[in-house]
């Protein structure tokens, strides 16, 4: 079986940092099934960090090097789960091991007794060879005996007088008192030593009572193994968790748990929610390389302008800014606004950026952080649908209305799928009175057909939810209009959709009127001609007059159009009404309606809709 480059680069990296009898290519082939494993997630990634302790893959570089090679292919967690599998592992290990040295200075002891030759000569032999720290302390915590390993772990050179720092041997000494105190033979701790020079060394401690043969405590043993480096090494992983790689700032993690302390204070803070402005423009024009930095200088840039606040990214193009207080958002706004714009120069383009902005006031405690995120976020994007450079103060009844129009579209799918959502047909006359066709419009409860469609565009529904339309006013066998939504109007797969429909109902294409929302053109221009071309009658609907609309029916075999609801202005009324002979002298039928059906035939329409 072929092996993939990274088994191979990360065999040869344990064969240099641990002795093992497996032939590189018995490794190499298990290495390419555990990065498999790896990409399963987290807890796959512990079993594989367990299976390198057990197959003694534990050399002093085993583990360093291991992320090194597998970090460019495996995100922080997947490496965080392997580290943490490894270090459980070496501590069982450790522990197995160091039960293992308790007993058998137990033994020698108690030899002692019956042969202090061959005790002594154990008991040197357990001391000498043995890679873990062993200390010896008497009933009161005094070291009584420690070995070399402790020594060098404490960075002495030889066996001091005093082997530990001495707020470490006090520390000690009442943890040896408190053991006897309490009855308890053995504790098991992670300490923080302090080495000969100051430094600090983490160790695994395990700390027990020796007993004689008649029961009664006699000494008390440590059992020490340096873990500095697994301990630097998780320290590492979680900062990871926390960070944002690409600009150094908290991510959405450590940003909310800091939103949180903040609310906690009981203390008014504002939260900005900051969306980088055509960020893809730079990505599609520059490359990727050049919208990282970006939003790296964006990062640089927040911090310089807002030093006491707290900066965090927590998307794509997405940052946070928590400011003590309830400063004046608008000159924050404009203070953010120009740091971004002095232009950064990135290929020889001098690029500057935008943001808009979504500011929330809060005070705590009590105020759940993920809510006013949340609504800072809600904030933001209403900001955006006034354009580019915008920002806005959080309205709580424009945010309760979002809420529940948002709750109302997220539902959609489970409604379409329990038949819910259900297809209406109203008529359409001549102004003679004559019926011409029915028009298909759907309704979801209390959810009439514009916003039923608006909905599923939204959710990129549309066609699903079209071709359902489409197929139930087809069944009726009835000459019938369709209304079909922005996106069903410019989707490249219509004219097959329609065609399928009209072959599997039977229907012809003379009897289906489709009508094309005129604000996807000219994207639906092609869909247009294609249906015409199929004998389907094609109109363009939400027809309010514009130039390009006005273009769309000169450059296109129209049959009809259906205009959008009238405005109440007196000029825009009148400009209706030069609009429609316009439209009849261009050979196309105007529909109008629903309303007044004498103001209609005012206008001069040739039909109503009911």
């Amino acid at each position: 079986m072929a092996t993939s480059s990274l088994a191979q680069r990360w065999a040869a990296v344990l064969i240099e940092s641990a002795y093992s009898p497996m032939s590189r290519r018995k490794l190499t082939q298990l290495l390419e099934e555990h990065a498999a494993r790896l990409r399963a997630g987290h807890d796959a990634a512990e079993g594989v960090g367990e299976w390198l302790v057990r197959k003694r893959f534990t050399g002093p570089d085993s583990l360093r090097r291991t992320l090194e090679v597998l970090s460019a292919k495996f995100p922080a967690e997947v490496l965080g789960g392997l580290a943490a599998g490894y270090v459980r592992a070496t501590r069982d290990q450790l522990f197995a091991e160091q039960e293992k040295v308790k007993n058998a200075l137990l033994k020698a002891v108690e030899d002692a007794q019956r042969d202090l030759h061959d005790s002594e000569a154990r008991f040197a032999q357990v001391f000498a060879s043995t890679t873990v720290g062993i200390a010896i302390f008497d009933l009161h915590g005094a070291v009584v005996e420690a070995n070399d390993a402790l020594a060098q772990m404490l960075g002495h050179e030889e066996m001091p007088k005093e082997l530990f720092a001495e707020t470490d041997a006090a520390a000690l000494a009442a943890a040896c008192k408190r053991m006897l105190a309490s009855s308890v033979d053995t504790n098991r701790r992670e300490w923080q030593l302090t080495r000969n020079n100051g430094d600090t060394v983490w160790a695994n401690v395990v700390l027990s009572v020796l007993r004689g043969s008649d029961g009664l405590p006699k000494f008390h043993v440590a059992l020490i193994e340096d873990v500095t480096e697994q301990r630097m090494l998780q320290e590492w992983l979680r900062h990871q968790s926390l960070t944002d790689l690409l600009t150094g700032l908290p991510n959405r993690a450590s940003f909310t748990d800091k939103l949180e302390s903040a609310l906690a204070s009981g203390e008014p803070h504002t939260l900005g929610y900051l969306d980088v402005d055509s960020l893809t423009i730079v990505n599609d024009g520059l490359g990727y390389g050049a919208g990282d930095a970006v939003l790296t200088e964006v990062a640089r840039r927040l911090r310089v302008a807002l030093p006491d606040a707290v900066v965090a990214r927590v998307g794509g193009d997405e940052f946070v800014v928590l400011i003590k207080g309830s400063p004046d958002v608008a000159a924050l706004a404009a203070l953010i606004d120009e740091e971004l714009s002095e232009p950064v120069y990135l290929e020889g383009a001098g690029v500057a950026v935008s943001t808009s902005i979504g500011f929330v006031h809060a005070v705590g405690p009590g105020v759940d952080p993920t809510v006013v995120l949340r609504r800072a976020h809600s904030t933001l994007r209403r900001a955006e649908h006034g354009g580019k450079r915008q920002w806005g103060i959080y309205d709580h009844e424009a945010d309760v209305a979002d809420r529940a129009r948002f709750a109302r579209i997220a539902s959609m799918p489970g409604a379409f799928e329990n038949g819910e959502i259900s297809v209406e047909y109203s008529p359409v006359s001549w102004v003679s009175g004559r019926q011409a066709f029915l028009e298909a419009t759907l309704r979801w409860g209390v959810t009439r057909h514009a916003e039923v469609v608006a909905y599923a565009d939204a959710l990129g529904l549309a066609a699903r939810v079209g071709q359902m339309m489409l197929h139930d006013a087809c069944s009726r066998g009835e000459p019938v209009l369709v209304r079909l939504s922005k996106d069903q109007s410019r989707d490249p797969d219509l004219a097959t959709h329609v065609r399928a429909t009209l072959r599997a109902c039977a229907f012809p294409a003379s009897s289906l009127f489709l009508a094309l929302d005129v604000r996807s053109m000219p994207d639906g221009e092609e869909n247009l001609e294609v249906l015409h071309d199929m004998g389907v009658h094609v109109l363009l609907h939400e027809f309010g007059g514009g130039f390009a609309g006005l273009s769309t029916v000169d450059r296109n075999a129209i049959w009809g159009v259906r205009l959008a609801q009238p405005p109440s202005e007196r000029l825009a009324r009148q400009g209706l009404a030069l609009l429609v002979p316009l439209l009849r002298s261009a050979g196309v039928h105007v529909i109008g309606g629903p309303g007044d059906p004498d103001e209609l035939r005012a206008l001069g329409v040739d039909m109503v809709v009911s």
